[in-house]
């Protein structure tokens, strides 16, 4: 009865901004305008703490987080779950097991506010706090554990004792698929029911969990494979993509199936992409009422927390519209351009490269052009996912479309790329550029020594 209840109180709490959403499907810039004229003006006091974010090309930078941001949040998250629970009323009856991160000190400088969240659940604010004793299996205490292995035992065996889980959410599905390891090769450690025991041991996730009834997880771009590792894991379970969500703000929310624009979250604007370079270009922002289907944006955010025109750094395809709000998916990160001898090559550019590979040899668990350390060539980083490993003339004909590179060959001031298999190249990745593994989004071209 308290999972009922519990369940009720949390879909109740939701309709009002899963409603607004729906209507502002109709009318985005009608919904922008609202959006902007809720906003008040952020206060050096308003700053509850900083939250630590890392980009593919800098290091870690602090943003700030309000109330008003908290909120501007959660007009996101309302209507997904609203969504979740309209698809999947089984749930109302269901446990959730929201992601719970390794500890991680909570900072508190002399002067000025505190850095980090203390768990991640913090998010979804004081009311869901309520409700999560009844709804979480997995006890946020857990987020206070220092040691790695004692924090994914405890998680396991909370998971494993949970004969009503129904909803996962984590972020990158490589996490997911990690625990899942851990709990089916220390099965006898992870639970003490025999008949778990053998389930996990045998991989029959589905037996161990058998109300599950829908996983979110990022599923673009290298997250792709172990999206499918997961989906084939469940059969029969929903595994949805999560929206394009950052520490800054909600760009897009999962709605029935589809990523579409966050109207009623933050003031979105959207710079076009320069066809050549694929990089967005400075003073052509337009509204979300004007994108174009086919079409590579820019995105920029005005947010709650005093952030004007930030430039998110993400870029995105208009995919078509639900109603008349834009449906966006992920393509790239913008910038890190590597320009060794003039060959401009820029990681949009390596994006369809890899693509293009994977279709002819096979999807990549992880794929990476990274410059030689002597500065004379490059390296494909390739870790196969059930296929072949690319033939290093096929790579060089396709990075060959690009001109300058094919004129740094030509002359050679550059020598012919090598094609070389890495095992764990998303880990390696993590470690190399300081990022934790469930919030991952590598870039086709950078660095991984």
């Amino acid at each position: 009865m308290r999972i009922l209840l519990a369940n009720i109180a949390w879909f109740l709490s939701t309709l009002p901004d899963a409603v607004r959403f729906a209507l502002a499907l109709h009318d985005p810039a009608k919904a922008q305008a609202k959006a902007a004229a809720r906003r008040h003006p952020t206060r050096p006091e308003d700053v509850v703490l900083e939250e630590p974010t890392s980009g593919t090309t800098g290091g870690t930078k602090w943003i700030p987080y309000t109330e008003q941001l908290r909120r501007e949040f959660m007009r996101a998250v309302n209507p997904w779950m609203a969504s979740i629970y309209l698809r999947h009323p089984g749930l109302l009856l269901c446990t959730h097991y929201w992601s719970v991160s390794p500890y991680t000190e909570v900072r508190q400088p002399k002067n000025g506010p505190r850095r980090g969240f203390a768990e991640d659940r913090e998010y979804l604010g004081p009311v869901r706090a309520r409700l999560v004793a009844a709804l979480f299996p997995v006890s946020a205490a857990v987020a206070e554990e220092r040691d790695p292995e004692r924090h994914m035992m405890k998680t396991a065996r909370a998971l494993a004792a949970s004969r009503r889980l129904g909803l996962v959410s984590v972020w990158h599905p490589s996490a997911f698929l990690r625990l899942l390891d851990f709990m089916s090769e220390r099965a006898d450690e992870v639970s003490d029911d025999p008949r778990v025991r053998r389930l996990l041991a045998a991989r029959d996730f589905s037996g161990v969990w058998p109300r599950l009834k829908l996983i979110s997880c990022w599923d673009a771009a290298f997250a792709a494979a172990d999206a499918e590792k997961v989906r084939a894991a469940f059969p029969g379970v929903e595994v949805e993509g999560k929206g394009l969500m950052a520490t800054e703000g909600v760009v897009t929310v999962p709605w029935f199936g589809k990523r579409v624009a966050a109207v009623t979250s933050h003031s979105l604007s959207f710079e076009c992409v320069d066809e050549e370079s694929g990089e967005p270009v400075a003073g052509t922002a337009v509204g979300v009422e004007r994108l174009e289907k086919g079409k590579r944006y820019g995105v920029v955010l005005t947010t709650g927390n005093g952030f004007t025109d930030y430039r998110l750094g993400d870029v995105v395809e208009c995919m078509g519209f639900v109603a008349k709000t834009p449906q966006l998916e992920f393509c790239h990160r913008a910038g890190g351009t590597i320009d060794l001898h003039g060959e401009k090559m820029h990681p949009a550019f390596v994006a369809e490269v890899v693509s293009k590979l994977a279709w002819r040899f096979g999807r990549a668990a992880f794929a990476m052009l990274v410059p030689r350390q002597d500065r004379r060539g490059y390296r494909l980083l390739w870790e196969p996912e059930g296929g072949r490993l690319p033939g290093a003339e096929e790579v060089e004909g396709l990075l060959r479309t690009n001109y300058h590179y094919a004129h740094a060959v030509n002359l050679g001031q550059l020598e012919p790329v090598a094609v070389e298999e890495v095992k764990d190249g998303l880990g390696r990745w993590c470690a190399a550029a300081d990022v934790p593994r469930a919030a991952a989004k590598p870039p086709s071209l950078g660095n991984l020594d």
